[in-house]
């Protein structure tokens, strides 16, 4: 996003006009290990630091960090639940919070984050997470079966037009959930969860599917016989990336990848032991135990026809 001149004075004000030094850099030091004023400023530790010079150091230093939405969340939480025992009320909040939400920024108060909101645009980080930080996520993997058969079997030209009808089922049951695509292989992809009901999305939107390709290969299919696909759902914490190549090495990415080639029939989902227990029971109640081992508890849907 970008950080106007406006928004800079506005947050600098905040600062100065709301909090002592001391309390300025303790909120800057949640965010940047090891603060110093002085060192940053180039004033010396002997001399008194005006609080409107610290309050411009401080914007300046987290604007270049990309640290700008974080330091506005740390307001937010001084400004409704006090620090140290004593309230503050933090000045231009209100203004703040407007300007970020003309930018398509909005406030969401059940993980005390800034992002994206989604009917102005969508990043794969819902333009709010950092790289190397720690969130909890609720993951969809999604695999075609049998993908190398049916690119031997069928043209290019229908593997591309069936893939890409997938592909489109898959992005209308997210996007209406918050979900983000974190990779995309042509066969299969991975998507992500995070803000609100991260595991009742991921696993809505898991069977959402499940009902789409039910009705793609009874209407639609090009292809001689149905279009298979495994699914899996499996929630944990992991750090932030970017880099698709790092994701594939987490313990949490290679366990969904299991969970889907292992304990998966085709065109039904199984979510994990993690996903399972944030379920309501009526939800829970249209899934199967899966035999998965002593270690791990797994649990399957999948459309069946009544006897």
């Amino acid at each position: 996003m970008k950080v106007t001149g406006s928004l800079t004075t506005l947050a600098t004000k905040a600062l100065a006009e709301s909090m002592d030094l001391n309390t300025m850099v303790a909120i800057v030091r949640n965010l940047i290990q090891n603060y110093d004023i002085h060192v940053q400023t180039g004033i010396s530790d002997s001399l008194p630091i005006q609080r409107q010079i610290a309050a411009q150091q401080i914007i300046k230093d987290v604007k270049a960090k990309n640290l700008f939405l974080p330091i506005i969340e740390q307001l937010v939480i001084i400004h409704s639940k006090g620090y140290m025992g004593k309230k503050f009320p933090v000045k231009n909040l209100r203004q703040i919070i407007m300007q970020l939400r003309e930018q398509g920024i909005i406030y969401d108060r059940e993980n005390e984050l800034f992002v994206e909101d989604p009917t102005v645009r969508r990043t794969r980080n819902w333009g709010a997470l950092l790289e190397g930080r720690e969130y909890l996520f609720s993951f969809l993997r999604l695999d075609i079966v049998g993908n190398s058969k049916l690119v031997r079997e069928y043209s290019e030209e229908d593997i591309q037009d069936t893939y890409e009808d997938l592909r489109l089922m898959v992005s209308d049951a997210i996007d209406r959930r918050n979900g983000r695509i974190w990779s995309w292989e042509g066969d299969g992809g991975l998507i992500a969860f995070f803000f609100s009901n991260k595991h009742l999305y991921s696993t809505l939107s898991a069977m959402d599917i499940v009902h789409r390709l039910f009705l793609y290969n009874q209407l639609d299919c090009r292809l001689k016989s149905p279009l298979g696909v495994r699914l899996a759902v499996h929630s944990g914490i992991m750090e932030y990336t970017d880099n698709e190549e790092e994701l594939k090495r987490t313990d949490i990415i290679k366990k969904i990848v299991d969970i889907e080639a292992k304990f998966t029939n085709p065109n039904s989902v199984t979510i994990s032991d993690t996903v399972e227990p944030m379920l309501d029971k009526v939800l829970i109640d249209q899934f199967r135990p899966v035999d998965s081992g002593k270690h791990s508890k797994y649990y399957n849907y999948s459309l069946r026809w009544e006897q």
